[in-house]
């Protein structure tokens, strides 16, 4: 098998598994937010410091502003999700290199950097819902930015160097090609 009919294979599996995960992200969302109060306490609260965060169960309410809450990072996602898709798309195609891809390649890296911003804002208001039922002096607001969030950072920027390096490529190959 030669190398186009493998990038075309594995691109074809890539492509489906983002599909997958175009999909089953917002319904993992959904599910969270809908079944918060039966969830156990040390599933909502995996990443939050060792207090308590949710004496109470929320009320609809907060379960609708969180739910809305988490579609800020999930739009991110999804963005760059369906960059890679479109990009996979390309490649399923046998189609390895144009300007688009270039484009493809930015816009997932803006994706990535947008989902970080997002996220550490999901995660702060996170906090307050969780904390909004309990009393007064054990309410509680975290704001992050951890190992995860400075690694997402650096693909980011890696993805745009790589764009940039594509752009460069595509640029020598048409001058190249033009020159007689």
């Amino acid at each position: 098998m030669n190398n186009l009919l493998k990038i075309k294979k594995f691109s074809k599996i890539f492509h489906l598994l983002i599909s997958l995960m175009l999909v089953a992200t917002p319904l993992y969302y959904i599910i969270y937010w809908a079944f918060i109060n039966s969830f156990p306490e040390t599933l909502i609260t995996a990443n939050a410091a060792s207090t308590p965060l949710l004496l109470n169960p929320l009320s609809i309410k907060l379960q609708i502003i969180g739910f809305v809450t988490s579609l800020l990072p999930l739009l991110a996602l999804a963005y760059g999700l369906l960059n890679l898709q479109r990009l996979f798309a390309f490649y399923k195609e046998g189609v390895i290199f144009s300007f688009e891809h270039v484009s493809l390649f930015k816009k997932t890296s803006k994706a990535l950097l947008l989902w970080v911003f997002l996220s550490i804002v999901y995660e702060s208001a996170k906090s307050i819902i969780f904390s909004m039922g309990n009393p007064p002096g054990q309410r509680v607001i975290s704001v992050g930015f951890s190992s995860p969030e400075i690694t997402i950072l650096m693909v980011a920027g890696i993805v745009f160097v790589i764009a940039w390096i594509m752009d460069e490529g595509r640029i020598l190959t048409e001058e190249q090609n033009l020159t007689v």
